[in-house]
């Protein structure tokens, strides 16, 4: 459905009301201007993701489920041209409470599952409800109270620009549904994702995901502090919590490299590694003698990898890949280990035993 407003941001008058998804979009440069499905509130997270939500849009825009506290107005309507009465007065009807499951929150959070799995997107729910549903009544007033003269920006309406190349709705809802979850995890540290996997296949970047994963961090930021959010967990707790998902992800990828192995000697390669991760007290902020080596968990997950392998004889062919599983060039590695080694036999550094090969 066209309309005649003006496009805030460059002008156009190329605007176009997408009914199902409940958003007005510049057709020139991608803003989403308007959500007329937006939360009261009254809105919790029960309704917002379609439980006791009456008026459920179908994929036929012309049509609307009706619940058991219907309308009263019928399930048939007729086109939104042809029965403008009967849209105005649903819109009313949502606008005192009667709540509609929110289309682009629905599909973020489908994404997210899709993309993450079911459990890592229901710890970042509210975080997608947030990003994706605007508020109003005392949370909307709330929140301008803390922002003060700042712009506030729903975090959906910024990162989800339609792109003038190849873009898609569903590249907007993958890349909103990554950056809900990374906000997620650098503020408690609870998600486990391995970013460079993630986002594989899914036509986004992870530079795409870290910046837009910034602004919903901005926004969340307001939320924590008009209490719409619980409170960030302290840097330290996120911090460990983070070290403990990167070393379990590169473990599960450096184990990957010796698929085809025996698996007796598969066993006791990683045995051997994980007793060199335990010797040094990881995973660990500062109980290792390593800790002030700076040292990315990664890499000492590579560095000891490496030297279990070559305790057991495994071919240098499986090797070149280390670096390759972690991100890094294999002279990082080589050359962290060369320098810890040194400092070790200066006396510098005490590694009880993990630089050292068994045989």
């Amino acid at each position: 459905m066209k309309l005649t407003k003006k496009c805030e941001e460059c002008g156009s008058y190329d605007l176009n009301l997408d009914i199902t998804r409940g958003e007005v979009v510049c057709e020139d440069c991608g803003l989403v201007i308007e959500d007329h499905a937006s939360a009261t509130e009254n809105d919790n997270a029960g309704t917002m993701w379609g439980e006791h939500g009456f008026n459920t849009p179908t994929k036929d825009e012309s049509k609307i489920k009706t619940g058991s506290k219907g309308n009263g107005l019928g399930s048939y309507i007729g086109k939104p041209g042809e029965a403008k009465g009967k849209w105005k007065i649903l819109s009313n009807i949502n606008n005192q409470g009667i709540k509609d499951m929110h289309p682009m929150a629905q599909a973020t959070m489908d994404a997210a599952k899709e993309l993450a799995g079911k459990d890592n997107a229901m710890k970042a729910k509210k975080v997608i409800t947030l990003a994706t549903v605007p508020l109003e009544g005392k949370k909307a007033k709330a929140l301008k109270e803390v922002a003060s003269d700042e712009e506030i920006v729903l975090p959906k309406n910024s990162v989800c620009r339609k792109k003038t190349r190849g873009g898609s709705t569903q590249s907007n809802e993958r890349l909103l549904a990554l950056a809900c979850l990374r906000a997620h995890q650098e503020r408690t540290g609870k998600i486990n994702i391995d970013w460079p996997q993630m986002v594989e296949g899914t036509g986004v970047t992870l530079k795409q995901v870290v910046d837009a994963a910034k602004v919903v961090m901005k926004y969340l930021n307001i939320c924590e502090k008009s209490g719409l959010i619980e409170m960030r967990a302290d840097r330290r707790t996120v911090q460990f919590e983070l070290r403990v998902t990167e070393i379990s992800n590169t473990s599960l990828r450096l184990k990957h490299l010796l698929d085809g192995l025996d698996e007796s000697l598969k066993s006791i390669i990683m045995d051997d590694y994980n007793q060199r991760l335990l010797r040094l007290g990881e995973p660990t902020l500062d109980a290792s003698p390593f800790s002030q080596e700076n040292i990315e968990a990664k890499v000492l997950c590579a560095i000891l990898f490496q030297i279990a392998c070559e305790s057991f004889g495994v071919e240098q062919g499986r090797l070149e890949n280390i670096a390759q599983a972690i991100g890094r060039c294999r002279n990082t590695i080589k050359n962290r280990l060369k320098a810890l080694r040194q400092k070790v036999a200066s006396g510098e550094l005490v590694d009880f035993g993990v630089l050292s090969k068994n045989h």
